[in-house]
């Protein structure tokens, strides 16, 4: 509106200037007030065109209102003629992130299924329909107050979702960030202030959950059980293990009995007498005499 005003202002300079050529048309004058009236001209349809032509870039949606009035059509990229009292509000596109690259992380407090307190930083990408922008502008307003909508959606559904899973749950985190996604998506789906078919204000793309927490008592007591059940299976492992070396042991004194050596002796030369060259340990109770088997059978053969 401002710079179709200017260029009206400028075309009513112009004006005036022409006037005034016409009127000193006996000195040098006119040729110069013709120069600049042509300038003033120039310059007035200039702005006026540009108040009349609207871009919408890639990546973004128009909303064209004016008087109260919203046009329902949402002006999609390229190039737009509009009425000179006509507005165009502005809506990205594009796949948004939060928390921003810029922005810290957001903790959130809620409340599991026992009512401990819970701490969750979750973040999520998130971007709107183009074609849902007129309601969003009619129902929601500008850019900043769809991500201030976007923000309450992901502390509510992050807080109504932790409190359908306990403190025993926390490992389960695919499972409660799917849950909480879901939670959030539906929040971002608004009805109408003035009825009709509900529309969605921003489509969630992705949901990450961060980190999840629980307080600071019940850590110190998963700890404590941790190292207990390590404790314990360290304890069962050194009492499995000298089980298995007292059986070890007993069967051991079990098979070498006085009877079992004698009878495995007894195998042996069972098995060697087929052998010409052969010594053969005899024990006895006043050492161990080797015994030459073919010596002795050659003093048999004499």
């Amino acid at each position: 509106m401002g710079k179709l005003v200017f260029g009206g202002v400028l075309l009513l300079v112009a004006f005036f200037l022409m006037l005034a050529r016409s009127g000193a048309s006996g000195s040098r004058s006119p040729g110069i007030l013709r120069a600049v009236s042509l300038l003033f001209t120039t310059l007035g349809a200039l702005f006026i065109l540009a108040a009349l032509v609207v871009v919408i870039e890639p990546g973004e949606v128009g909303v064209k209102h004016a008087f109260g009035t919203v046009d329902m059509r949402p002006m999609m990229p390229g190039i737009h003629l509009v009425t000179p009292w006509s507005s165009v509000e502005r809506y990205s596109t594009r796949e948004e992130q939060f928390p921003q690259a810029t922005e810290e992380a957001e903790t959130i407090a809620a409340l599991s299924s026992e009512q401990m307190g819970m701490t969750v930083d979750a973040g999520l990408r998130w971007q709107i329909n183009p074609m849902e922008a007129p309601h969003i502008f009619k129902e929601i307003g500008t850019e900043d107050q769809i991500h201030s909508i976007v923000l309450n959606a992901v502390r509510k559904g992050v807080r109504d979702g932790m409190v359908r899973f306990s403190i025993n749950d926390i490992s389960k985190r695919t499972e409660i960030a799917t849950f909480m996604q879901s939670l959030v998506d539906s929040a971002l789906i608004t009805q109408p202030r003035a009825g009709g078919e509900p529309f969605r204000i921003a489509e969630v793309t992705a949901f990450f959950l961060r980190d999840l927490q629980p307080p600071e008592q019940v850590v110190q007591a998963i700890n404590g059980k941790i190292a207990q059940e390590q404790q314990i299976q360290t304890e069962r492992h050194r009492v499995e293990v000298a089980r298995l070396q007292s059986d070890q042991q007993r069967l051991l004194n079990q098979t070498l009995t006085a009877e079992a050596l004698t009878k495995q002796y007894l195998e042996v030369l069972h098995d060697m007498k087929g052998s010409n060259n052969l010594v053969i340990l005899v024990p006895t109770e006043g050492g161990i005499p080797l015994l030459d088997i073919a010596k002795l059978r050659q003093n048999l053969q004499k």
